[in-house]
């Protein structure tokens, strides 16, 4: 059989067919498409690589800066109301500024005059005596370096000696009317005392030597001794001594 096909073929010998007049331009351009693809491709996947390599570069060379927190809405306190008598809380910072050196800002500009700030003499009363009747005035004299001030009457007794007993009652109020007297440094101010002479009374008055007073300050707790020598009635309630009110000046 293989024979018979072979010996056929021999006798009917196939010219190969020429190509067509553009088969090889069809040719050449089916390649060149091929070889444009296969670079653009190439090309596409060359920039990738390049773009994530500058990439990883620039962030190794910029690393990113602090990243901010995120914004929130601002809370509005409601203030409490203030209970009724209590004061109201003080404003930040309104402490007070620190002292200094050489000068004391814990002492108020004004305010009440404090024992250590008065020098308490006695001085004869502008007005002298009158039957029976001595008359003094008991002068404050500011010697702080604020302005304060003096307001009633103050608390007036004999004394036996500047660390001795007190002798026959304190002084009793007048009954003047108060003012508030400002001082201001350097300045005085008076209150009046009165004592009937002891002579008057011998019956009953029992002489003693007085040294000088002991003298309060209105509001004050601290007393003060005010030398003062005189012959006075030792008896409770004999001959007693008064003081008035505290008045602005030392002289009329």
């Amino acid at each position: 059989m293989a024979d018979h096909f072979e010996d056929w073929l021999a006798g009917h010998q196939v010219e190969p067919l020429a190509p067509g007049p553009d088969a090889y331009q069809r040719v050449a351009r089916s390649a060149r498409r091929r070889r444009a693809g296969r670079a653009a491709a190439t090309a596409a996947v060359v920039s990738v690589v390049l773009a994530a390599t500058a990439g990883t570069a620039f962030r190794f060379a910029h690393p990113p800066g602090p990243v901010d927190p995120p914004a929130t809405t601002p809370t509005v306190a409601t203030p409490s109301p203030t209970p009724a008598g209590a004061a109201p809380p003080s404003p930040p910072g309104s402490s007070p500024p620190a002292s200094s050196p050489g000068t004391d800002s814990t002492r108020p500009v004004t305010g009440r005059c404090r024992t250590g700030e008065l020098r308490i003499t006695t001085a004869p009363s502008p007005g002298g005596a009158s039957a029976g009747s001595v008359w003094e005035w008991l002068i404050f004299t500011n010697t702080s370096d604020r302005t304060c001030t003096l307001y009633g009457f103050p608390g007036v007794s004999y004394l036996s000696g500047a660390s001795g007993t007190q002798i026959n009652d304190p002084a009793a109020r007048d009954g003047g009317t108060p003012v508030r007297v400002t001082l201001a440094p350097g300045q005085g101010a008076h209150a009046v005392l009165r004592t009937g002479h002891y002579a008057a009374y011998l019956d009953t008055c029992n002489p003693v030597p007085a040294a000088g007073y002991r003298v309060y300050v209105p509001d004050e707790t601290a007393s003060v001794f005010v030398p003062r020598p005189w012959t006075v009635c030792s008896t409770n309630g004999v001959n007693g001594l008064t003081v008035s009110a505290i008045y602005p000046g030392t002289t009329e």
